[in-house]
């Protein structure tokens, strides 16, 4: 089992669906709103992606068969991300996805740099 944020989402959804092969999911419940923006933003302002309603229902049949997890953080681990953006000078965002990792002992998959760089 991995943490994923979002970009690791939205690049198993768009470009690379063998990222949900590999291992079960859990994710902050926040990446769902967000990587149904990137979907919306690849549909309608980027153009790549004709239309996203597959995505969103593979996203779905992901969560379904288990492989994808949406996990409703703590109030320990939001206070605890809310610190670490404070004191990382991060997100909120980031430093929820972080702080989940760390939280439940599982590595964090990320697309983003800045991101990894907190732990």
């Amino acid at each position: 089992m991995i943490v994923a944020d979002s970009s690791y989402i939205v690049h198993g959804l768009l470009k690379d669906a063998s990222l949900f092969e590999q291992e079960s999911i859990v994710t902050p419940d926040i990446a769902l709103y967000e990587v149904m923006n990137a979907i919306w933003k690849h549909a309608s302002v980027l153009r790549d992606v004709k239309d996203g309603t597959p995505y969103i229902q593979r996203m779905f049949e992901l969560t379904s068969s288990r492989v994808l997890e949406f996990l409703r953080p703590s109030e320990t681990m939001v206070t605890t991300a809310y610190k670490l953006s404070l004191q990382k000078k991060c997100t909120f965002y980031d430093a929820i996805f972080v702080t989940v990792a760390l939280a439940l002992g599982l590595e964090l998959k990320t697309f983003d740099e800045a991101q990894r760089r907190l732990i």
